[in-house]
């Protein structure tokens, strides 16, 4: 399940990536359109991108990693399916294999979902 579509840009501990909105699937109810759990993934995904990027210009090997906590979620907005929205992410914390990561979510400037995520990221998966 891969709903991320462009990791726009990458500086320091920030990156922006884009998303297009399904219009159905395993994150879409038919009643109440895209659900929450959508904005977390988008989130996690984002996050993973920018660890394939850094792995790529490293020259390395990228790294299976699992989404491990979610704190202090707000959902805002729920876009039109179509949409193109903007995921910016900023890396917050990070212990060993462990990174926090603050995220929001926009459809343009409207703000749709903002949080916090934790992600682990197995760094002996390219053995």
């Amino acid at each position: 399940m891969l709903f991320i579509d462009s990791l726009l840009e990458r500086f320091g501990d920030r990156a922006t990536v884009s998303a297009v909105v399904p219009e159905n699937g395993i994150c879409v109810d038919p009643a109440q359109g895209v659900l929450p759990e959508f904005f977390i993934e988008v989130i996690a995904q984002a996050m993973a991108a920018v660890n394939g990027y850094d792995a790529l210009c490293d020259g390395k090997k990228s790294h299976d990693g699992f989404l491990v906590g979610i704190d202090e979620f707000a959902f805002e907005a729920t876009p039109a399916a179509g949409r193109t929205i903007r995921i910016e992410i900023e890396k917050t914390f990070e212990f060993g294999a462990v990174k926090i990561i603050r995220g929001q979510v926009f459809d343009e400037d409207m703000l749709l979902a903002s949080g916090t995520i934790k992600v682990w990221e197995n760094e002996d998966s390219d053995e």
